[in-house]
């Protein structure tokens, strides 16, 4: 049984809480949370054995076995550091780092002092999204061309929220790494060339329209904003055709079309869109490995170099 400790208890916590229910191998074993009321609505809904207000308290406990990091993301590096040095396995809310050389410190540690550690990049593991690759291995849309992909919401302005804390926040931080991660994840070439067209309020960006070109010829056009229009698809563009996902972060759905028809395809959840997720870190851990094949520690660390070679054109003043 592997006892998983969490520490951040909110809206996402709830829901990995939730999903992490349906695992006969594993349980909610621990919670830590500086609130008393995040603390007691986690006690009446999911029982675990303890609950810490003090995130260290959580490592301390040679009982869990690893941890769910889901506070901000300037909180993500310590934290996912600590848990390691504690010999705990990690997990730790996308995006995992802020900068390169604290993904890079994370992953030379994991692989260093042999520990699992994992960017919650929940996409990656998604049934549909597994699907989708191996239709285009199959060339049913030919070689890609170009991505398309849009993760626009409505988030209002609070001045209390992370998400508006330019040390932390904006949309390219909260929700562009999705964009970045879902890129990367069908275009294996190096980026050589970037543009931004952004949008700063409140010293962070809310909107982000970013434009790659790739070695290898491809492109891929990103939208992340949090001042809408409410928007989560993708479009890949093949030589013989397209496939739209909607929403792409977490799809059910495919539209493949060629040759002038459409097909839709469906392959539902297992139970919900975190399950593969923590499956992964259940197997990789049964396995003694330090890292995930479909997030692996070079994922991330591409990843966070792209959104930190992104991040150079907004100017947060």
């Amino acid at each position: 049984m592997l006892n998983w400790g969490v520490i951040g208890l909110g809206r996402i916590a709830q829901r990995f809480c939730e999903s992490l229910s349906h695992f006969d191998e594993a349980c909610f074993y621990a919670g830590a949370s500086h609130n008393p009321k995040k603390r007691q609505q986690f006690k009446e809904l999911y029982h675990p054995e303890k609950l810490y207000d003090d995130y260290m308290k959580l490592l301390e406990d040679e009982n869990v076995d690893i941890v769910y990091i889901a506070l901000p993301h300037a909180s993500h590096y310590k934290y996912a550091l600590e848990s390691m040095k504690h010999h705990k396995a990690v997990l730790v809310e996308k995006p995992a780092t802020l900068t390169s050389k604290e993904i890079r410190t994370l992953c030379e540690y994991s692989e260093k002092n042999h520990v699992f550690f994992m960017e919650a990049m929940k996409s990656r593991f998604i049934p549909m999204i597994n699907q989708v690759h191996k239709e285009i291995e199959k060339g049913i849309i030919g070689d890609i061309v170009s991505i398309e992909n849009h993760f626009q919401s409505i988030v209002p302005y609070d001045e209390h929220s992370y998400i508006y804390d330019p040390k932390q926040g904006g949309a390219l931080y909260d929700i562009g790494i999705y964009n970045i991660a879902t890129v990367l994840d069908f275009v294996k070439s190096s980026v050589v060339s970037i543009s931004n067209d952004v949008k700063v309020e409140h010293g962070v960006d809310v909107h982000d329209s970013i434009t790659l070109e790739f070695e290898n010829g491809v492109k891929a056009f990103m939208e992340a904003s949090l001042d809408g229009p409410v928007r989560k698809d993708m479009i890949i563009t093949g030589t013989k055709g397209t496939i739209t996902l909607d929403p792409f972060y977490r799809p059910t759905k495919a539209v493949i079309s060629f040759n002038g028809e459409s097909f839709t395809g469906e392959i539902p959840y297992d139970i919900d869109d975190f399950h593969t997720e923590i499956e992964a870190c259940h197997e990789a851990i049964a396995y003694i490995k330090v890292e995930s094949d479909r997030m692996s520690h070079q994922d991330s660390i591409d990843c966070i170099e792209l959104m930190e070679r992104i991040g150079e054109t907004i100017c947060r003043s």
